[in-house]
């Protein structure tokens, strides 16, 4: 593991696989999750020749906490990443939290991202409609966020993350933010977006949905619930790295 620094905010990153002339790609865990959540995963995009960058996202795994945990600090966090381990261009998946902290991430540097895969990405609401039919949970993403152990994708219960964190992220997909929606057009790079079926708690139309928003999104179900990486791993690394290695 290596451990960059943005101002006092120690970023744990791991780097592994071969030299590769392909674009390195960066993975990003959910909510009280860390790197090691894509372990085998990653393992198999090494075997396929590629470089992978593991982040910790703030307040989790060996990443240090923070006052802030607002969705843009989670992606200002990547972009540091990136530009401190001097990579141009990237392949980038994430899961969950860390999937919409790609989003944002692609949102912001829609040159940079070659291809993109999400996993279960909460969408924001659009409006206060949005807000009430549950766009992102039936019951509201931070009562589910604060039983978090019960929908989260970590699967090695000693790893620890900061427990102020859950609810001020919770806090802010209740607030419609159309402008994200606007910005969705900028996201050029091929997307898939990933959805784990009605076993999940987020409503799979919705997703489909934000499939659609985007200029070159695609969809797929993969009836696993929530992690569908954890609980389908053949199946997720089959359309994933299909995905990634499509021409």
């Amino acid at each position: 593991m290596r451990v960059l620094r943005r101002d006092d905010l120690p970023l744990a990153v791991r780097i592994s696989g071969p030299d590769d002339t392909r674009p390195p790609v960066l993975l990003v865990h959910g909510m009280a999750g860390d790197h090691t959540t894509w372990r085998r995963f990653a393992a198999a995009l090494r075997r396929s020749g590629r470089r992978v960058v593991s982040v910790d996202l703030r307040g989790h795994g060996r990443s240090g906490h923070a006052d802030s945990y607002r969705l843009d600090d989670f992606r200002d966090d990547l972009r540091f990443v990136i530009d401190d381990l001097g990579v141009e261009r990237f392949d980038l998946l994430g899961h969950s939290l860390g999937a919409h902290t790609a989003l944002r991430l692609a949102i912001a540097e829609p040159g940079r991202v070659r291809r993109l895969i999400l996993e279960e990405v909460p969408p924001m609401p659009r409006n206060d409609a949005d807000v009430d039919e549950g766009i992102v949970v039936s019951a509201g993403l931070g009562e589910r966020l604060r039983g978090v152990r019960d929908v989260v994708t970590n699967p090695y219960p000693f790893l620890r993350f900061d427990r102020s964190l859950p609810d001020q992220v919770g806090t802010q997909f209740q607030v419609p933010e159309p402008d994200w929606w606007d910005a969705l057009p900028t996201v050029t790079a091929p997307t898939l977006i990933i959805s784990g079926g009605r076993r999940s708690f987020l409503p799979p139309q919705h997703l489909q949905t934000l499939s659609e928003a985007l200029p070159a999104g695609r969809f797929r179900v993969i009836d696993a619930g929530h992690s569908v990486h954890r609980d389908r791993p053949a199946e997720f690394e089959t359309a994933a790295t299909d995905f990634l290695h499509a021409k």
